[in-house]
């Protein structure tokens, strides 16, 4: 993968890739099943490793989660 393609992932860019909705991936976030981070203090970014985890679980919860 690119520099590019391993870039963290917005929650809109997130629901694409999964083919759900934005909310859909908020809410995961808000619930604590993926870590996130925070730039600026407000733009949620998720991590293409924890991404990746996810998805190799099967959709189970990943370590390290925050909170929103």
């Amino acid at each position: 993968m690119t520099d590019k393609e391993r870039r963290p992932l917005t929650p809109k860019r997130l629901a694409e890739r999964w083919l759900c909705s934005e909310r859909h991936v908020r809410n995961m976030l808000t619930r604590g099943d993926l870590p996130f981070f925070r730039l600026g203090g407000k733009l949620i970014r998720i991590k293409m490793d924890d991404v990746e985890e996810f998805e190799r679980n099967g959709g189970e919860r990943v370590s390290n989660v925050n909170e929103v």
